[in-house]
């Protein structure tokens, strides 16, 4: 019967649809965040950036809804929580690795702060997302695929995106350094 008697199912059902609600909803914040950021920068188009009068970006928050509503319609929740959880461990190895590069080309840099047990900590904590990453590869090989597909294919538009961006600040370099528009300026 379990600590729960007969009601342990529906107490671990109702659990999981709270955990996973809240879930959802972080997600769903941070990705428009993430879009309103990239919309700011020029990594993605301008209208990503608009936010309402209560300073929410209402564009971003759309498309990020859109395409969740898309996920879920697309496949199972064992998919989304697969591609997510390979994201999610990615994610954090790229930040564990990004510190400890940090450290090593900019040792000079000021530190706000300290890091508890540096560099024993964050390399445990590296190690351990690296082997859970391999037994997510291990365990659910059809969704970490997909999932590496999926960043596979983001890549070239990362690459024609930095490279439009790079040939805009150019055209605006030269057109700021020529003495007509030196001229109007003053």
């Amino acid at each position: 019967m379990g600590i729960f008697g007969g009601r342990g199912k529906q107490f671990i059902l109702v659990l999981a649809m709270v955990t996973v609600l809240s879930a959802l909803n972080a997600t769903v914040l941070l990705s428009c965040r993430i879009l309103f950021g990239m919309g700011r920068d020029g990594w993605l188009p301008r209208w990503l950036a608009s936010v309402n009068s209560g300073g929410t970006p209402s564009a971003a928050l759309l498309v990020v809804s859109l395409v969740s509503i898309v996920l879920i319609l697309s496949g199972g929740y064992e998919t989304l929580i697969g591609v997510a959880s390979f994201l999610v461990v990615v994610l954090y190895l790229s930040g564990f690795c990004a510190l400890f590069a940090l450290r090593i080309r900019e040792p000079n840099l000021p530190r706000p702060f300290k890091a508890w047990g540096y560099p024993w900590t964050n390399l445990g904590v590296l190690l351990a997302s690296a082997a859970f990453l391999v037994a997510t590869i291990v365990g659910d090989l059809k969704d970490a695929l997909f999932t590496l597909v999926l960043i596979a294919l983001s890549y070239p538009a990362y690459l024609f995106v930095a490279k439009k961006k790079r040939l805009l600040a150019s055209t605006s370099d030269a057109i700021t350094a020529s003495p007509e528009w030196r001229a109007h300026r003053k």
